[in-house]
């Protein structure tokens, strides 16, 4: 009987598609070549050891990175297929990952990329997959997705619980920050006393807070909104050159890092810090909307958010004797990585940011948004200090308009008065 190699295997294994349902993938039948794939790699059945892979993404094209049902495109199917495709995993393992242990350090949402995410699973021994499974896996993924490094762990290591803290980056253009009497044009260009508002205002997100605001389905007693927030910062303002239309256009990076984050949380920290800076909200809202009455905050797009990295620090300081360390892949990665955030991810968020105008569609519909207490009530909620101003600035907007309107009418009565007067007077 002929031995099949899983090189063999692949090769054969091109067309071998998978679907994804209830966070599985499924496939629409068993084939020659999945069969072939399965079979070579149960012949290297062994001992089972865990590896850690580093990846980085450029998150536009994909719904995230967790599985999604149907033809929905997310990172973890494409990886999934192609460690299929190269005899690393059977059929039966793509379809359910949680049978080789797989975990991911972090979950981002649509359009969302990421520099340094790190995903474990357990595997046979295999030295091919770990010296040289990282530059095979690039060959077959596309340009937005690259295996950044491969390393063994330890028996135990879990990706997303063995992880102390996330560190993610939103950029987005400075004029974003500007006051509703300034202009938001391409032109615009932050002031230092705007950025150390701005840092005053992320300030206040810093510690231990319940965010059930911050996310969608969950409630205030619900023990798992309590989120710690480590730091909250604003980078130094930089500016972008567009090639195609040869215009500067700044921009700014906020830094955040915290133990761990939920769906939707830094967006909503990001649109809430937009609508103070701008006037549309009051600073005492953020400390409102830790507690329990209901908020509606608003959510800034996704497009410049980044995963910039996954931190290890207790892993590495136990088994970094015994272990490769999982916080620093080594100089020669670290540059590499550096050169495809900003080439792959950075770049790709600046131009889509401009041609877009992304964050500018966004701002153009936050003024309307009211901060009500529970935006899931039928009732109409009061209004807040923000919003009434506003109908009161409204309010008399059109008393103006009204006023103005009477005086021209009043003009044009009296100058038609004064033309009767005339003409009466030149008749007698």
């Amino acid at each position: 009987m002929t031995k099949v190699t899983p090189e063999a295997a692949a090769s054969s294994a091109d067309e071998a598609l998978h679907k994804v349902a209830d966070g599985r993938v499924e496939k629409p039948g068993t084939s020659t070549a999945d069969e072939n794939i399965d079979k070579a790699r149960k012949e290297k059945r062994g001992k089972w050891v865990r590896y850690a892979m580093m990846l980085a993404y450029q998150g536009k094209n994909y719904f995230g990175m967790q599985v999604q049902k149907g033809e929905t495109p997310a990172i973890e199917n494409v990886l999934l297929r192609s460690m299929h495709q190269l005899g690393y995993i059977t059929s039966e393992e793509a379809e359910t990952p949680y049978k080789f242990y797989f975990q991911r350090a972090a979950r981002t949402d649509r359009a969302v990329s990421a520099c340094r995410q790190v995903c474990s699973m357990m595997l046979p021994t295999n030295k091919e997959f770990k010296e040289q499974g990282a530059d095979k896996l690039n060959e077959l993924l596309p340009a937005d997705i690259r295996v950044m490094g491969i390393r063994r762990a330890t028996k135990t290591f879990n990706a997303q619980k063995d992880c102390d803290s996330r560190s993610y980056s939103y950029t987005l253009p400075s004029f974003a920050f500007a006051k509703l009497n300034e202009l938001t044009k391409a032109d615009f260009r932050i002031t230092p006393e705007t950025v150390e508002e701005v840092d005053s205002i992320l300030q206040i997100f810093v510690g231990t807070h319940n965010f059930f605001n911050y996310t969608s389905k969950r409630e205030f007693t619900d023990a798992s909104c309590k989120r710690y927030i480590i730091s909250f910062k604003c980078d130094k303002p930089f500016l972008y050159r567009d090639p195609t239309n040869d215009k500067e256009y700044e921009f700014i990076t906020v830094n955040i890092r915290g133990q761990s984050f939920m769906l939707h949380q830094i967006r909503k920290m990001i649109g809430m810090t937009i609508a103070i800076s701008r006037g549309l909200a009051y600073k005492s809202d953020i400390q409102r909307s830790f507690d329990g009455q209901r908020m509606d905050v608003p959510k800034a797009p996704g497009l410049g958010l980044l995963l910039e990295q996954v931190h290890y620090e207790r892993y590495d300081k136990r088994w970094s004797k015994s272990h490769e360390t999982l916080n620093h892949w080594g100089e020669e990665t670290e540059a590499k990585l550096k050169k495809l955030k900003d080439e792959l991810i950075v770049k790709e968020i600046l131009d889509t940011e401009i041609w877009s105008n992304s964050m500018m569609l966004w701002l153009a519909g936050l003024p309307n948004h009211n901060f009500t207490v529970d935006p899931l009530s039928e009732e109409k909620a009061p209004l807040s200090a923000v919003a009434m101003a506003k109908h009161t600035v409204k309010v008399a907007e059109a008393a103006l308009e009204t006023e103005a309107k009477q005086d021209e009418h009043t003009t044009e009565g009296e100058a038609e008065g004064a033309c009767d007067e005339k003409k009466a007077a030149a008749t007698a």
